[in-house]
């Protein structure tokens, strides 16, 4: 491996470091695939950290055109750069499974020596990291949100190679490429007020666009951080008539650029406001259109394209920024209804996971959840993986893989993608968690800070063993877990979301999520009653759509309903105790001394070496190993006078070991750590002396 080798104490040790000068990745085999990488003039002013991925894609087609994991027929190939520069060179070479943060890692072909013989368009991106330090004292190199929504690969601001035509004969061969162009925004037409391109879009007369300066994200990470909202005002809405006031539909999900709500174009919302008519139809609609303002969230992360909207230890306070930033100064511009009945969240996938995190750590706030398809609610079902019990996340005990894309056919399941796969074609856009796809981002919202400042990642990327210490700090985003732990606490949650929470799925949903919800629904029920969360699970259906699958202005009147029954003058009006300050959760304050830093070194601990006074040659002793994050291998050596005393021996986790002094001196033991994306390091225990 790559690394330093660190002779540290725990009060010293523990940061993640990288090389700082430009390196290659070595040849494997004799026979394969080299690709040079250099810059042209004028590209790269500043030497960068960051991500090169190389794609070959089959011949005359683009590299971009297909990417997705169970679409893409490419070869893509990822390594790390460090400080690269203007005159600096990369050689892309070789491959393996060891060293997927200092070399070549690929998919579905680890190495470049395996590349069958073709022809293929081949380009390079180098996706840009910043380095900065937290509030908490963790320091990270990563992507900054740019407005463009986080791709995994040509964001704003990569370096990329022209596409070239390249027959591979399956001798040795060099291909060389130049950096020669960015990556821009496209259709970007705003005017910036932040940095990083992060901008408004255009207005029009009813979509409006909102953005702010988060002091909050901006504080954590010490840079300027932003969040922003688009906003869908109804027809009719005039800003000057403070007394006409609306409800407010909070939308989640992914990255919506300049567009509307629910994803359709303001305009076809806007017209069907006006004219009476469905968005794409000749349909007059029966009944006026609900008056409601429409609001989806842009809260692009450094780990992704959305935050997940709460309150967490590796992206920091978003749910603080959205809520008690953002949510405030769009009460101040625009003539909404101020109070929890009239703020709905709603959203599906990621936004179903997000619409339902927000209304259940903030009851005071918003007054129900309509949640489709939501991303795993329980743990005990992760998509397909059975978290708290598995012993490794890509196979299951019969030797099968767990399936994580499907699609039905003619009443069949078939499978699209394992989790194998998926997390595989990961990390070849990202190591450390930083590839901005699905599993990582998890990684970041629900686990805690790694000691290496990334996030503590469940399972190993590679072999998929889980690790069950890490995964027991997912708990606290365990939505049911939550409402379970909390439901006759000084929160009350049993009664406070009691008619609140509503939950749609499909039964063949795509990815698994109906599991997700099944085992949600099991154990809220368990301790409130059948039906104490509106779950509904539609079957046959795929994932997709609007809240049990309604069309989109039967669902509009659907949320206007339920405003009107649950407000102050409806037949089933929210209590005050159920919008009780003593119901809001997800603290940051909590959140980032239980998850971030400080908790990080807390957890560890030196080796140890158990002995009283007069230790002599041939006595019997007993040592520990230590404290160390998850998935670190360990080996140990007994050291006397600052020398090795024996051949380094494999030891694991909380190991007690027994040792028979051999000789006089200062005895110590020496326990070394190594694991994926972190530093080697070695920890050195209390002296022990020992006499003759």
């Amino acid at each position: 491996m790559f690394y330093t080798l660190l002779l540290a104490t725990i009060a010293t040790s523990g940061v993640s470091t990288a090389p700082t000068t430009t390196h290659y990745a070595k040849r494997i085999n004799a026979v394969g695939l080299d690709v040079k990488l250099s810059v042209a003039n004028g590209v790269l002013t500043t030497p960068t950290d960051g991500r090169i991925v190389l794609m070959l894609a089959p011949d005359g087609t683009d590299p971009l055109l297909a990417i997705e994991v169970d679409s893409s027929p490419n070869k893509i190939f990822g390594l790390n750069v460090y400080k690269f520069g203007a005159n600096d060179t990369v050689l892309f070479s070789g491959g393996s499974n060891s060293s997927t943060e200092t070399g070549v890692y690929g998919w579905p072909n680890i190495t470049l020596d395996k590349i069958p013989a073709g022809t293929y368009s081949v380009q390079a991106f180098l996706n840009n990291y910043e380095t900065v330090t937290r509030s908490d004292g963790s320091t990270v190199t990563v992507h900054f949100p740019c407005g463009d929504g986080a791709p995994n690969v040509n964001t704003f601001g990569s370096l990329i190679t022209t596409a070239v035509d390249l027959d591979i004969s399956g001798s040795t061969q060099t291909l060389e490429l130049t950096f020669d162009n960015t990556t821009a925004i496209e259709n970007f037409t705003g005017s910036e007020i932040g940095g990083c391109n992060q901008g408004n879009y255009e207005d029009t007369e009813y979509l409006k666009h909102v953005k702010i300066r988060s002091k909050k994200l901006s504080e954590f990470w010490g840079r300027n951080m932003y969040v922003g909202a688009n906003v869908l005002l109804p027809s009719g809405y005039k800003a000057n008539d403070t007394t006409t006031r609306y409800p407010v539909i909070y939308s989640q999900g992914h990255w919506p650029a300049g567009q509307g709500a629910f994803r359709y174009p303001s305009a076809d919302f806007s017209a069907a406001w006006d004219n009476g008519t469905i968005p794409g139809t000749n349909t007059t609609k029966e009944r006026p259109t609900p008056k409601m303002i429409l609001v989806t969230f842009r809260h692009e992360a450094p780990f992704y394209d959305d935050s997940y909207a709460v309150n967490t230890a590796n992206l920091g306070p978003y749910g603080d920024a959205i809520n008690d930033e953002l949510i405030p100064h769009l009460e101040e511009i625009f003539n909404t209804i101020q109070a929890p009945y009239a703020r709905i969240q709603e959203g599906g996938s990621t936004g179903g996971w997000e619409s339902a995190a927000s209304l259940i750590f903030r009851p005071d706030l918003f007054g129900a959840c309509f949640s489709s398809y939501p991303d795993s609610l329980d743990f005990h079902r992760h998509q397909d993986i059975e978290l708290y019990t598995a012993a490794n996340a890509y196979q299951r005990a019969d030797g099968s893989f767990v399936p994580s894309i499907r699609k039905f056919k003619n009443g069949t399941e078939v499978v699209l993608a394992t989790v194998a796969n998926e997390n595989h074609w990961e990390l070849t856009f990202g190591t450390a968690s930083r590839s901005s796809n699905q599993w990582d981002i998890w990684n970041a919202v629900f686990g805690v800070q790694g000691y290496n400042n990334y996030p503590l990642e469940p399972w190993d990327k590679i072999t998929g063993e889980v690790y069950p210490e890490a995964v027991e700090y997912w708990k606290p985003m365990d939505l049911s877990n939550y409402i379970t732990s909390n439901w006759n606490t000084s929160r009350k949650l049993g009664k406070a979301l009691a008619g609140r929470v509503y939950v749609y799925v499909g039964s063949w949903d795509n990815y698994y999520l109906n599991e997700g919800v099944m085992e949600f629904q099991k154990r809220t029920d368990a301790v409130g009653g059948t039906g104490w969360a509106n779950v509904t699970i539609l079957p046959e259906k795929p994932h997709g759509g609007n809240y049990q699958d309604r069309e989109i202005w039967n669902y509009l009147e659907f949320l206007e309903a339920w405003i009107q029954d649950h407000g102050p003058n409806g037949t089933n009006p929210i209590s005050s105790d159920a919008t009780a300050t003593s119901t809001r959760g997800n603290y940051w304050e909590e959140v980032i001394q239980t998850g971030g830093r400080a908790a990080a070194v807390a957890r560890q601990a030196p080796p140890s070496i158990t002995a009283g006074y007069g230790v002599r040659v041939g006595s019997e002793i007993e040592a520990c190993v230590g404290r160390w994050d998850p998935g670190v291998t360990l080996t140990a050596q007994w050291a006397v006078g600052g020398k090795a005393d024996c051949e380094a021996f494999e030891v694991t986790q909380g190991e007690v070991l027994k040792y028979k002094v051999q000789k006089k001196g200062i005895l110590h033991l020496w326990v070394t750590g190594e694991k994926r994306n972190y530093v080697t390091e070695t920890r050195k225990s209390n002296s022990v002396g020992v006499s003759g």
